[in-house]
């Protein structure tokens, strides 16, 4: 009897220590390989049962889930990151080379569904970084993939998307965010209490 206890005590730790080793191991920190650009969009906010969709520019990046967060590396310079959900939502960025950068987007109450608001994390600012490194930590990665099947069928989205752009655009709306080019992120380690 006392085997029988000591031995499903034992596999209880083991289980537990795989546990909790998967879950801050898997997801580390990336940096971008020698002369690109990384960037991370992760989830946050109201909407938990709501995906948001993400996209740079022209492309399709991937579904945004309470438990995910989309990584895509790209070429320095000028870009458009917008995410979907009940509304669509703009950063425009001009990304430096061999940087990480870090975008979340925030569900916010909507009419029917939860809206979404893109907006960058300051790597400055306490709360930003320890939400970071949390969904580093507990959430899996979308890695952009041009080869996606669902890219192809984004076609008509990306286009309404675009277009919604350009007018918000033309009306030099305030609703088209700028990401701050040296805001940008050296690790996803949490701060440590002084």
């Amino acid at each position: 009897m006392k085997k029988s206890i000591v031995f499903l005590l034992l596999l209880f730790t083991v289980n537990l220590f795989a546990q909790n080793n998967l879950k801050s191991g898997v997801q580390p920190f990336q940096k971008p390989n020698e002369g690109k650009c990384l960037v991370y969009i992760v989830k946050s906010g109201a909407g938990a049962l709501v995906n948001f969709r993400a996209y740079l520019d022209n492309k399709f990046l991937g579904v945004l889930t309470s438990d995910s967060y989309v990584l895509t590396e790209c070429e320095p310079g000028d870009h458009l990151f917008w995410a979907v959900s009940e509304n669509r939502d703009y950063v425009e960025a001009n990304l430096l080379p061999n940087k990480v950068y870090v975008l979340n987007a925030e569900g916010q109450m909507g009419a029917f569904v939860a809206g979404v608001s893109l907006n960058q994390l300051d790597p400055k600012e306490k709360s930003h970084k320890n939400l970071f490194a949390r969904k580093i930590q507990n959430s899996s990665a979308t890695v952009y993939d041009p080869a996606n099947p669902d890219a192809d069928n984004k076609a008509e989205n990306i286009s309404k998307g675009l277009a919604k752009y350009e007018d918000l655009k033309k009306e030099k709306s305030s609703k088209i965010i700028q990401l701050k080019s040296d805001l940008c992120f050296e690790d996803a380690e949490k701060f440590q209490k002084n």
